[in-house]
């Protein structure tokens, strides 16, 4: 028999990301501490159009096609939002939750740390959309 042992660590602290009204994907505190985000930190996204399925990549290169990590004071965040607008987002009216869940057998095959991106979304009300305006 091959029991294996399942590590707390990988479970520890929930990691969020936020897609924020200005379309950038912000981080919580914990989950920048836990994925050791710093400025210029390359992050990829795929998408598994079948499921309707993104993930996000910590990428171990250097590729023409990732994003690099920005920091302003102790929020990191990427800046998304041209991605986010062709991919029919609409974060102006809705806010958007991920649920970062990592996926360690896919991380060979996009050459990374692979995290599930598992969306939430929430209908603004009109004084926070009127908020995120001004």
């Amino acid at each position: 028999m091959a029991i294996k042992i399942i590590s707390t660590r990988d479970f520890a602290k929930p990691m969020k990301a936020t897609l924020q009204s200005s379309g950038k994907i912000g981080f919580t505190h914990d989950t920048a501490e836990v994925l050791k985000l710093e400025s210029g930190k390359l992050i990829q996204f795929g998408r598994d159009e079948e499921k309707n399925e993104m993930y996000m990549i910590l990428t171990h290169g250097t590729p023409e096609d990732a994003f690099a990590v920005a920091k302003a004071g102790e929020y990191f965040y990427l800046p998304t939002t041209l991605m986010f607008d062709a991919l029919g987002y609409e974060y102006k009216i809705k806010t958007y939750f991920f649920d970062l869940v990592r996926k360690k057998e896919l991380d060979a095959d996009l050459n990374g740390e692979v995290y599930y991106m598992k969306e939430r979304s929430k209908t603004k009300s009109s004084s926070e959309r009127e908020a995120a305006e001004s």
